[in-house]
């Protein structure tokens, strides 16, 4: 089965070795943590994930965040290249609580899995393996991320073909391809410490709006008042062609002039066209007129794939 099926029809496993790995236990673990970070960890229960966003004083994005209740702790997934700064700001922030937190890059690691099997697989293998699950939908396919020991990974990938034979694993090119069909942006490549969560699309997916302060929130409440932004992360559909690299302009048609930057790009065979992500001028949300990539047209889109 190719990817594209498995992750519609059974499960894509995409591997992330480049996620860190922060373990919070102590009796304090959820308040302290709650008060840091955007999600609302009140309502963090075993089986059941919940992405969230670390921002610094300005609201920016420091690092995206996947959070997962195991016995008596909570593991904490971090965004490739973010590891350690995110280690010592949460380390400097731990004073009178009682919680206690630890780096378990070393000893862990994370399956992301896409699909409409992908819950079920991963609570076998967090049975088999030990390791901890939780369900999270990033594609609108079903999905779930699963936290292992590294020395039981290969024992959670056989626990996860068990309960899937439709699975398939993820090359490089087959999460790139899948996920801006879907269009799911990654941290450090469509959006990061540059971006607002309403700037990054994730003011409605890590944010909560109801519970209490975190860190940042003041700006992001103010941006949320404000309604007005001056880019954000949108989806592109771009006629056939050439693949645009990273960097790529995107331009009005009317006049030339400069109306974002294209982040990622990839040609669907699925979709038999170029889907993209890109950071474009605010306005266009709210005045959409015709834009080009490279020369062809594109549209924004709020998801490629229908």
């Amino acid at each position: 089965m190719t990817a594209a099926d498995a992750a519609r029809t059974a499960v894509l496993v995409v591997p992330e070795p480049l996620r860190g790995t922060l373990v919070v236990a102590g009796p304090d673990r959820s308040t302290w943590l709650n008060g840091i970070v955007t999600c609302n960890l009140a309502e963090l229960r075993p089986g059941v994930a919940t992405l969230g966003l670390l921002l610094n004083k300005t609201g920016k994005i420091v690092s995206d965040l996947w959070f997962v209740a195991g016995e008596g702790r909570i593991f904490v997934a971090t965004a490739p290249g973010t590891h350690q700064e995110l280690a010592s700001t949460l380390d400097r922030m731990l004073v009178m609580e009682d919680a206690e937190l630890a780096d378990a890059t070393a000893t862990h690691c994370w399956l992301a899995l896409h699909g409409p099997a992908a819950a079920a697989a991963a609570a076998g293998a967090a049975e088999r393996t030990g390791g901890a699950l939780g369900v999270l939908d990033f594609t609108g396919l079903g999905g779930a991320v699963l936290v292992v020991e590294r020395d039981r990974e290969a024992d959670a990938m056989a626990a996860l073909r068990a309960a899937a034979p439709g699975l398939a694993v993820a090359s490089a090119d087959d999460w790139l391809c899948l996920r801006l069909e879907r269009g799911v942006g990654v941290h450090g490549v469509d959006y990061g410490v540059d971006d607002n969560p309403h700037e990054a699309g994730l003011d409605q997916r890590a944010v909560s709006w109801s519970k209490g302060c975190y860190l940042g929130q003041e700006v992001v409440c103010m941006q949320g008042m404000r309604g007005k932004l001056k880019r954000r992360l949108v989806s592109l559909v771009i006629d056939a062609g050439d693949v645009p690299a990273p960097g790529t302009p995107v331009t009005l048609a009317r006049d030339g002039s400069s109306a974002g930057q294209i982040t990622s790009a990839v040609s669907s065979p699925r979709l038999s066209a170029v889907v993209a992500l890109g950071r474009l001028q605010g306005a266009l949300l709210d005045a959409p007129e015709p834009i080009l990539v490279g020369g062809r047209a594109a549209k924004i889109v709020e998801r490629p794939e229908a």
